[in-house]
């Protein structure tokens, strides 16, 4: 019997004028969404090409250890054509420095330059699946009880040995069938996009994560049909049931959010990132005042009159300096302040750190906030869950930002294991010994009218140094199991609203008046 029903309302749905309208929205926004975020990510893929070819020819023609600050960048998650998450709002690459935390990326993550153009551009396929899904299985559901209800049909079906929940079930049922393949549609017609385009390739892992978003879409649109059914048998007029679903809608997808955003800034405050800057900028004066003492102590002791020095940075870019037609006096003083002077940098850093983290921390607090108050809309806890199975999540950031400070970490061992802070091929690729002493330099000038030196060295000759041993960043994406058991929680969560809805819709209907 619960069959006949379902099949009775899937045939009397299949034909009514919402199926059709449902349908033909579906076919017209999902593959204009779909195209424009295939276009995004194509996007992203060029700029990452062109950053990474850089970041790739930065080791190929560093010339000084100084100058090794390796730039790591973040190749686009081919499932952020799905879902975005939070990976339109930050950066693509990371500097590794030595006096400094990775902390956010820099770099751009689009070729869209126009602020004012950006609005539609932030929907993706799982916005618009949250958003149409939720709407149709309210439309289809509102008035599955006060419809029957209304024609007479529930009085007459109820004459008979048929039991409520029977009734109930079959109902349910024959919604999903009417609406599941709407869902199964819009899934193959974002898959298809996506195949045919030769630019894109999905692994194993990404069909994996496809097929859970789609499961988890279902548990999704099994709430919002749960919750029109719930509301139908709470009413007597479908009219009533309408207004309370569309008021349900609204508040689920835009209301909640939107006040769990507010009240977690309210609530949990963040500092102005200027003010971070500024207790930072305090301790790199700090920094460099100290290294300026220690310059001339080194230079009374090493005792050199004037400096020859040729290419030279002033160490403020983490470090950097490159030394050519210098005298051994100046390389040496260099020398024995870099021997100092990195480390201590290294230690400022840890205490920059302290700064950052707290403040990193408190951002972190107000976005804990604000996703535990959004719990409270099913649609919420459906982002979230998407978001981790396409890696698009905070979660997946801060994870991705702690692999780059572990890295930032074995360059710090690479430097200190190969005592390259006190070496003079940190600053310079020219010999020890080809250095001539100050007094060489001035017989040798003086000889030559006051111009010159002695070996010709030039920067544009140094060769580039060997970096075959210097360790590469790898970053291991999560798997599709990590994602699922990260995203079993809000799955849980929608499975727990399915069955209290359910339960209510059943409690409230063994009681409901079918006269």
């Amino acid at each position: 019997m619960i069959w006949l029903i379902a099949k009775k309302d899937f045939l009397l749905n299949l034909l009514s004028v919402r199926f059709i309208i449902g349908f033909l929205l579906c076919l017209v926004v999902i593959p204009f969404t779909m195209v424009v975020s295939v276009d995004d990510f194509e996007n992203q893929m060029r700029i990452y090409k062109i950053d990474k070819e850089e970041a790739d020819n930065h080791f190929k023609d560093l010339r000084v250890y100084s100058a090794l600050r390796p730039t790591v960048v973040k190749e686009p998650e081919v499932l952020s054509i799905f879902s975005k998450g939070i990976s339109s709002n930050i950066g693509n690459k990371t500097k590794v420095m030595l006096g400094e935390y990775p902390l956010f990326p820099t770099g751009q993550t689009s070729l869209r330059d126009n602020p004012l153009l950006n609005a539609f551009f932030s929907l993706d396929f799982v916005t618009v699946i949250a958003i149409l899904i939720s709407l149709l299985a309210l439309i289809f559901s509102y008035d599955s009880i006060t419809r029957e209800r209304e024609d007479g049909t529930m009085k007459l079906v109820m004459t008979n040995s048929l039991s409520r929940i029977s009734f109930l079930f079959g109902k349910l049922t024959g919604m999903l069938l009417t609406l599941l393949p709407i869902l199964i549609f819009c899934y193959l017609l974002a898959c298809l996009i996506i195949v045919f385009n030769p630019n894109i390739s999905l692994s194993y892992s990404d069909w994996t994560g496809i097929a859970l978003l789609f499961m988890t879409s279902i548990i999704y649109m099994l709430v919002f049909i749960l919750l029109g059914m719930f509301i139908s048998s709470l009413t007597t007029h479908s009219s009533s049931s309408i207004i309370l679903c569309l008021l349900c809608w609204i508040g689920f997808l835009f209301i909640i959010p939107n006040m769990a955003t507010y009240l977690s800034q309210s609530i949990s405050e963040t500092p102005l990132y200027g003010n971070v800057q500024t207790v930072i900028e305090d301790y790199r004066k700090e920094f460099h005042a100290e290294k300026s003492k220690l310059h001339e102590r080194l230079r009374k002791e090493v005792g050199v009159k004037q400096f020859y020095w040729d290419t030279y940075d002033g160490g403020y870019n983490d470090g950097y300096e490159m030394l050519s037609k210098g005298i051994w006096e100046v390389a040496r003083i260099h020398q024995l302040q870099n021997t100092w002077s990195e480390p201590y940098r290294i230690d400022m850093a840890d205490k920059i750190w302290t700064v950052q983290k707290d403040y990193l921390d408190k951002l972190e607090r107000q976005q804990h906030t604000q996703k535990y108050l959004s719990w409270l809309s099913p649609s919420e806890l459906f982002a979230q869950a998407t978001d981790m199975l396409c890696r698009t999540d905070v979660e997946s950031f801060f994870k991705y930002m702690e692999s780059q400070r572990m890295y930032r970490e074995t360059m710090i061992r690479f430097f200190k294991d190969n005592n390259l802070f006190s070496s003079f091929s940190y600053f310079t690729i020219q010999p020890e010994k080809d250095f001539p002493t100050e007094q060489e330099m001035e017989d040798f000038r003086a000889k030559k009218g006051g111009r010159g030196y002695p070996k010709g060295y030039n920067v544009s000759d140094f060769p580039s140094i060997n970096t075959d041993n210097v360790p590469r960043y790898a970053y291991v994406m999560s798997s599709s199991a990590d994602t699922f058991n990260a995203a079993l929680g809000r799955l849980t969560g929608l499975l727990i609203i399915s069955i209290l809805l359910l339960l209510g819709t059943i409690g409230v209907f063994l009681k409901y008046d079918v006269r």
